[in-house]
């Protein structure tokens, strides 16, 4: 069977999302395609138009359209309507249904990769924007004990945390400048990057108070270039555990394969390919 896909945003050139789909669709034997479609904000309910008359099965859906897109859909799953954001669109009896699998991605890369169950754990994250939205959701969602949001818009942060607090997390929000910061770093189990800060090219700044960071921590960014970022750094100096951000990439990248193809998604492989194509970038 062939597949057509693609992703949507705006800009897209740092996505390594269709040269993964790619990858892993060639390792399985499946006739994949997957485009990648740089849609202006104002032109997104006209390209969701010309999407019903396509032979598209399915799409990604990155910054900014995941709160956007919504309107323009016929169903939500769960996750999606938990969440508040769409990053996966699928065809279900002709008609468009949006998913969300930063979240799974993100519990998953933890489960799978740190061997670490977020339930009952103290965790500090890092902004709250689009994938914050999905990473506080989720915990929330696996019974964190508590959540501190750290913003530099302290009311962007506050807005976050309703949610969370609907699931019944603890939930604090702090702004990067508090005087609380390194205080609540330190009495974290785990301490996630959920910003673009440590982004090669984009926002290659350290975060504030990373040197609340302890060793029996677990760090956590959703950064993947580069691979080693200064928090993971100086995380590692340290002696806690780190976790790269390609791990979640992967993940929520296998639940959007399983959700258009019905097959399993070989992560390790992906690592791999993934990994040679960053450092041949």
């Amino acid at each position: 069977m062939k597949y057509s896909l693609g992703i949507i945003g705006y800009p897209l050139g740092h996505t390594l999302s269709p040269f993964m789909h790619k990858a892993v669709a060639h390792e399985l034997g499946l006739e994949l395609q997957y485009k990648s479609f740089e849609v202006n904000p104002k032109a997104l309910g006209d390209f969701m138009k010309r999407f019903r008359d396509t032979s598209l099965d399915g799409i990604n859906v990155t910054v900014p359209h995941k709160v956007a897109v919504m309107e323009f859909l016929d169903g939500l799953t769960d996750e999606a309507i938990t969440i508040g954001a769409v990053n996966t669109i699928y065809r279900k009896d002709n008609k468009l249904i949006g998913d969300n699998t930063d979240g799974f991605g993100f519990i998953e890369s933890l489960h799978q990769n740190a061997r670490v169950d977020p339930s009952g754990k103290s965790i500090f994250v890092y902004g709250a924007g689009g994938a914050a939205r999905a990473i506080v959701t989720s915990l929330a969602g696996y019974k964190a004990k508590k959540i501190v949001i750290a913003n530099r818009t302290y009311k962007k942060a506050e807005k976050l945390a309703v949610k969370a607090k609907e699931l019944g997390c603890v939930v604090d929000c702090i702004s990067n400048e508090d005087s609380k910061l390194i205080g609540s770093i330190r009495a974290a189990d785990i301490i996630v990057n959920s910003t673009s800060i440590g982004m090669e090219g984009v926002d290659e700044k350290e975060l504030p108070g990373i040197s609340g960071i302890g060793p029996s921590s677990l760090a956590v960014d959703i950064v993947y270039r580069p691979l080693r970022t200064k928090f993971l750094v100086k995380a590692d100096s340290i002696g806690a555990v780190t976790l790269d951000g390609l791990w979640m990439l992967i993940h929520q990248g296998a639940r959007s394969f399983f959700r258009w193809t019905g097959r399993e998604f070989p992560t390790q492989l992906a690592r791999s390919v993934l990994l040679t194509r960053l450092s041949n970038n």
